[in-house]
C-alpha cells in the first residue's frame, strides 16, 4: 500500500476506517527515537480514546469522536472479502481461545476438587467410620443388638461371607471361556478375547470366585516380602518390561496396549503400578484379565498395591457399586482379600524403585524396612504406627517443589516430599530414579518429570475419566534397561472391537505402527471436541456437597458482612468465602462463578445462591412416604394450635416483650422451650430463611435481627403445613367456601396491611421475588388485623357467633354466587366449626391463620430447605453407613432389618453431635423413627439403592 495519508479510507484489524490524524511519538519510554502513529475512525464501531496516548494527548477530534491508534504495519487497503475473512478468523481464534481457557481451567479446578474429594473421604473415615464401627462392636459384645455369625478376617473388622451360590454350576454361553483344570495360557486367551469381542463382559459368578480364590492363595504362596524384586539380567535380550500407571478401571486402556505392546508373558513383563479399582466401570474385568495371565504365568504381570485397592475407597469411588452390579458382595470380599496380598512396591535391578504414591516421611527409610513391612492391611487411611504411616505414605505422597516434608491437599495426614528428600532416599538405598504414579501430570501428558529427572510420574489413563483429555503413557524398557516413553490416547473399547474382529489370530500383530498412531490421533481429534461438561458436573457436585454441609455457617458469615441487609456481598467477599470453606488456594473462583451464573454485576445475591444448593433424594424406586418432609416439621405449630391461647398469649410466646418484633434469640428459645422436635442446626436453618425472606430486614428504621411479629406467625404457617384438620379440606363446600371468604378478607385488608408497610408503593419496580414477599406479608398483617377487628370482646378469640356476624358484612350474594351454592347461617356455622380445631368452641389466632392463609409453594420453601439438611447429613456419611450396614447385614442382597437400619442412624447421630461438641443431635429421634418406618418394605431396607439415592445439585 502507498503512503497513508489523512481522511484515507483504510482497514485496521479488518474494520473500515478512516485516517484522522498522523503524529509522531517516541519509540519507547527512553528512547529518543520517533515513530509514526496513526488515529483512525472507525466506520461501523467505536475506538478507545479521545486521542490520549500514553496519558499525552495527540490528537483532538473534532466531532469528539472515539478513535483508535495504530502503527503502520497495521493498516491495509481496505476490502469487503479480506475484512470478512480477518473477521471470521478472529471470531474463530477467539472461540478456540475461549474454550481451551475453558477446558484448562475446568481441568485445574477438576483436579484441585479431586484432591479437596479425598481430603473430605479421608476426614469421614476417621473422624465417622471408626467410631462408629468402634460403637457398633462395642454393641455387638455387649449384647446390645442381635447379630448374625459370620466369618471375620484377621486383618480388619470386615469380613469374608461365603456365598452360596460362588461354586454353582452355571450355564455357560457358548462365548464364555470354559476353565477345566487349570488356568494357562490357553484360558488367558480366551478371556482377553472374550473382553476384547463382546460387549457384555460379565464373566459368570462361580468362574469369577474360582479365579479370585486361587489368585488369593498363589500371592499366599509366593509373596513373602512387600517389595517385588525383578532381575532384567536372568532375561532374555529380548524380553520387554513395560511399565503402566493408574489405569482405574478403564480397560480400552489396557486392551489398547496389550495389542499394542503385546501380551503379557515371559518375554513381555507388565507392571502395573496400583489404582487399577474405582473412576471406570471396568476394573473388575481389568483385575480378572490380569490375574488370568498371572495364574498362567507368575512373572509375566506384577501388580503394586494403590490407595484405590481399599475397601473404603472403593465405597466412594465406584468400585463397590461396579461389582455389586455384575456380582454380589462376596466377589467384592474376595477382591479385597487379594488386595491386601498385592506388594507395595518394585525393585528393578537395584536401579529403579516403582511405588504407587511416593517416599515416606520417615527420611532415614530402608529398603529392608520396606521389605519388612506387614503389607496385609484391609485399609490403612489414618495411621497411628509407625509402620502403618510408612505403608500410607508409600501409597498416598506426592512430590513438591521446595525441599523437606509438606502438608498436601488430599488430607491431614498425606505428605509431599521435596527434592532432597528423593536425592536422599535414593543414595541411601543405592537407587536411580523413583518411578510413580497416583496423580494426572499437570501438563496433561502421561509423564511428568520432578526432582532435576530423578522422580517421575507415570499415568497411563488416557482422557482420564473421558473428561480430562490427557495423554497416558507406559515406559517400555528393554533388557538392558534401556528404555523408551510411549504417550498415546486410547481409542474407545467399540472402535478397539471393531478394528480388531479382522482378525481372529490374537497371537500377532493385528495392527501396523501407522495404523495405531492413526487411530490414536483421530481419538485426540474426537477428544478435543469434547465439552467441560462432565467436568464441571463433578465440580458441582463437590461444591454442593461442601456448601450443604456449611450452608449455615457460609450464611453467617456473608450475613455479618452485608452490612446493609441488602442479601448481597461483593464477589471478593464471596470467593473468599469459597476459599475458606475448601481450603484449595489457587482455584479461579471468580470465572467460576460467572460461569456458573453466581455473579450479577459485581454482587452476589447469597441467599438465592445458597438455596441453589441442594442435596436431592431421588430413590430409584417411589418406597418413600411423599408427605414424610411435612410430618417431619408440623410439631411446632400443631402444639401451639391445640394450646388454644389467645391472640396475646399467641404473639407473647414469641413477642416476650410485645413490641410488636420477634428477635431471633427469641424465636430460638421458643422453639427449644416448647422441645421442638427440630436440631439446633434445623432451628437455624429457620432463622436464617426467615430473616433472609423477611421484609422488616430492608428497612433502614428496623432492627436488622428482628421481624414483624404478624409476618413472623404468618411464614411460620408456611413452615408448617397442618394435615391434621380434614373436616373443612375432605368438606367441598367448606373448601370452596374457605377459600373464598379468605380472598374477601385479604381484599379488604390490603389498604391496612400495605399502610402497615408504608415503605412499599404501590408502584414499586422491584423484582418479581420482592413483590412475592411483600405479598406474603400483606397476607399475614391483613388476617392479622382483621382477627383483631373481629374480636368484640377483646379477649383474643372469636366465638362462633362474632365469626358469623363478621363474615356476614362482605356481600353474601356474590360470596353465594362464586362458590355456587347459598351461603346461610347454617353453613357459616359449620364453617366455624371445622375452623375450631380445638373443639373448644372458640377459634384461636392460629386458628384462624391456619383456615385463610394460603400457603406459599415457593420452590425453596422453609421444609425443603430442612429436609435437604437432613439428606446432606445422609449423603455426606454414605460411605460408613453403607459399610456398616453391610457389616450388620444378614444377607448378600444389599438388605438389611429395619431395626439395624435405625440403630445405625442413631448411633451415627451421636458420633456427629460428639464431633460438633453440639448440645442437641443433628437429626431427631423422631425424624430417624419416620425415615425408618417409610423406607422399609417387610420390616427390610434396601440400604444400597436408599443411600444411592441422594445427589448433590446446583439448579442455575
Amino acid at each position: 500500500m502507498e503512503d497513508v495519508k489523512v481522511k484515507d479510507t483504510v482497514m485496521v484489524y479488518g474494520y473500515k476506517a478512516t485516517v484522522e490524524h498522523i503524529g509522531e511519538v517516541q519509540a519507547g519510554k527512553d528512547s529518543p527515537e520517533k515513530r509514526k502513529i496513526y488515529a483512525v475512525k472507525f466506520s461501523n464501531r467505536d475506538g478507545y480514546t479521545d486521542g490520549v496516548y500514553r496519558d499525552a494527548r495527540v490528537f483532538s477530534p473534532e466531532d469528539g469522536a472515539l478513535v483508535a491508534f495504530c502503527l503502520r504495519h497495521s493498516i491495509r487497503p481496505f476490502s469487503e472479502t479480506e475484512s470478512a475473512s480477518i473477521r471470521i478468523q478472529r471470531a474463530f481464534r477467539g472461540y478456540r481461545a475461549r474454550k481451551e481457557f475453558h477446558s484448562f481451567v475446568s481441568s485445574l479446578v477438576w483436579r484441585k476438587f479431586e484432591h479437596l474429594h479425598e481430603n473430605m473421604t479421608l476426614n469421614n473415615h476417621d473422624e465417622i467410620y471408626k467410631p462408629l464401627i468402634k460403637a457398633i462392636n462395642e454393641d455387638i459384645k455387649s449384647g446390645k443388638i442381635q447379630f448374625t455369625s459370620k466369618c471375620f478376617s484377621s486383618n480388619s473388622n470386615q469380613f469374608s461371607r461365603i456365598s452360596t451360590t460362588s461354586y454353582e454350576s452355571t450355564a455357560y454361553d457358548e462365548n464364555v471361556p470354559k476353565l477345566k483344570d487349570k488356568i494357562d495360557k490357553a484360558f488367558a486367551m480366551e478371556v482377553f478375547h472374550f473382553f476384547l469381542t463382546t460387549k457384555n463382559y460379565v464373566l459368570p459368578n462361580n468362574l469369577v470366585c474360582k479365579i479370585l480364590t486361587k489368585t488369593q492363595k498363589m500371592l499366599e504362596e509366593n509373596i513373602k516380602s512387600s517389595v517385588i524384586h525383578v532381575d532384567m539380567t536372568k532375561k532374555s535380550k529380548d524380553t520387554k518390561l513395560i511399565i503402566l500407571g493408574d489405569v482405574h478401571g478403564q480397560l480400552n486402556d489396557v486392551l489398547w496396549l496389550f495389542n499394542r505392546f503385546g501380551l503379557p508373558s515371559s518375554n513381555n513383563i507388565y507392571i502395573f503400578n496400583g489404582d487399577i479399582a474405582d473412576r471406570g466401570e471396568n476394573a473388575t474385568e481389568i483385575f480378572l484379565l490380569l490375574f488370568t495371565f498371572k495364574l498362567s504365568n507368575y512373572d509375566c504381570v506384577i501388580i503394586n498395591r494403590g490407595n484405590h485397592e481399599c475397601s473404603y475407597m472403593n465405597e466412594v469411588y465406584g468400585f463397590y457399586n461396579e461389582v455389586l452390579s455384575k456380582y454380589d458382595s462376596a466377589v467384592f470380599d474376595l477382591f479385597q482379600g487379594v488386595f491386601e496380598l498385592l506388594g507395595l512396591a518394585v525393585n528393578i535391578q537395584n536401579q529403579i524403585f516403582v511405588v504407587h504414591g511416593g517416599l515416606s516421611r520417615y527420611q532415614d527409610l530402608t529398603m529392608r524396612e520396606i521389605d519388612e513391612l506387614d503389607r496385609k492391611k484391609h485399609e490403612i487411611l489414618h495411621p497411628e504406627k509407625y509402620e502403618d504411616t510408612i505403608i500410607f505414605d508409600l501409597l498416598w505422597s506426592d512430590p513438591q517443589k521446595k525441599n523437606g516434608i509438606g502438608g498436601n491437599a488430599r488430607g491431614n495426614n498425606c505428605i509431599t516430599f521435596g527434592p532432597d528428600i528423593t536425592d536422599l532416599f535414593l543414595k541411601k538405598n543405592n537407587f536411580d530414579i523413583l518411578i510413580r504414579s497416583h496423580q494426572v501430570p499437570k501438563t496433561l501428558k502421561g509423564i511428568e518429570s520432578h526432582h532435576e529427572g530423578k522422580c517421575i510420574t507415570l499415568f497411563s489413563a488416557s482422557n482420564y475419566c473421558n473428561k480430562i483429555k490427557n495423554l497416558g503413557a507406559a515406559i517400555v524398557f528393554n533388557q538392558d534397561l534401556t528404555f523408551e516413553v510411549q504417550e498415546y490416547m486410547s481409542p474407545s473399547l467399540d472402535v478397539i472391537r471393531e478394528t480388531f474382529e479382522e482378525n481372529q489370530k490374537l497371537r500377532e500383530k493385528v495392527l501396523h505402527s501407522s495404523k495405531i498412531l492413526d487411530l490414536e490421533k483421530n481419538v485426540q481429534r474426537t477428544c478435543d471436541k469434547i465439552s467441560a461438561e462432565g467436568q464441571m458436573n463433578d465440580i458441582l457436585n463437590c461444591l454442593s456437597t461442601l456448601i450443604c454441609h456449611e450452608k449455615n455457617s457460609l450464611w453467617s458469615s456473608l450475613y455479618q458482612q452485608d452490612r446493609d441487609n441488602t442479601g448481597t456481598v461483593h464477589i471478593n467477599v464471596w470467593r473468599e468465602e469459597l476459599e475458606k470453606l475448601s481450603k484449595t488456594k489457587k482455584v479461579p473462583w471468580i470465572y467460576l462463578c460467572k460461569k456458573l451464573k453466581m455473579i450479577e454485576g459485581n454482587q452476589v445475591h447469597y441467599n438465592s445462591i445458597l438455596n441453589r444448593f441442594k442435596i436431592n433424594y431421588e430413590p430409584s424406586q417411589n418406597f418413600i412416604n411423599t408427605e414424610w418432609k411435612s410430618e417431619c416439621f408440623e410439631h411446632l405449630y400443631e402444639a401451639l394450635l391445640k394450646a388454644d391461647l389467645s391472640l396475646r398469649e399467641t404473639l407473647m410466646v414469641f413477642d416476650k416483650n410485645l413490641d410488636g418484633k420477634v428477635s431471633f434469640a427469641e424465636f430460638e428459645q421458643v422453639l427449644k422451650d416448647l422441645n421442638i422436635d427440630l436440631s439446633n442446626e434445623q432451628i437455624r436453618i429457620l432463622v436464617r430463611l426467615i430473616n433472609s425472606n423477611s421484609l422488616c430486614n430492608q428497612d433502614s428504621s428496623q432492627e436488622s435481627d428482628k421481624i414483624d411479629v404478624a409476618e413472623f406467625i404468618g411464614k411460620m404457617r408456611v413452615c408448617y403445613r397442618l394435615a391434621i384438620n380434614k373436616e373443612y379440606t375432605n368438606n367441598e363446600k367448606i373448601r370452596k367456601l374457605i377459600e373464598t371468604i379468605g380472598k374477601h378478607i385479604l381484599a379488604d385488608s390490603a389498604d391496612t396491611a400495605n399502610f402497615h408497610y408504608r415503605f412499599y408503593e404501590e408502584n414499586n419496580d422491584s423484582a418479581g421475588s420482592e413483590r412475592r414477599k411483600r405479598s406474603s406479608v400483606i397476607k399475614s398483617v391483613a388476617l392479622f388485623q382483621k382477627f383483631k377487628n373481629y374480636d368484640n370482646f377483646g379477649n383474643g378469640y372469636l366465638d362462633y357467633d362474632d365469626f358469623v356476624r363478621a363474615i356476614k358484612n362482605f356481600d353474601m350474594n356474590k360470596i353465594s354466587k362464586e362458590v355456587e351454592f347459598d351461603v346461610d347461617d347454617e353453613i357459616l356455622m359449620e364453617l366455624a366449626k371445622s375452623i375450631d380445631i380445638t373443639k373448644s368452641s372458640k377459634i384461636n389466632f392460629l386458628e384462624f391463620l391456619q383456615a385463610f392463609y394460603v400457603v406459599n409453594k415457593s420452590k425453596y420453601s422453609y421444609v425443603d430447605e430442612i429436609w435437604c439438611h437432613i439428606c446432606t447429613v445422609i449423603y455426606e456419611n454414605k460411605v460408613a453407613l453403607k459399610k456398616c450396614m453391610k457389616y450388620l447385614e444378614d444377607t448378600m442382597q444389599g438388605k438389611i432389618t429395619s431395626i439395624h437400619f435405625r440403630y445405625i442412624l442413631l448411633e451415627l447421630n451421636k458420633i456427629l453431635q460428639e464431633h460438633k461438641h453440639e448440645k442437641k443431635k443433628p437429626l431427631t429421634d423422631e425424624q430417624i423413627d419416620l425415615l425408618s418406618y417409610t423406607v422399609e418394605t417387610d420390616d427390610k431396607v434396601d440400604y444400597v439403592d436408599f443411600l444411592n439415592s441422594f445427589k448433590p445439585v446446583y439448579y442455575i
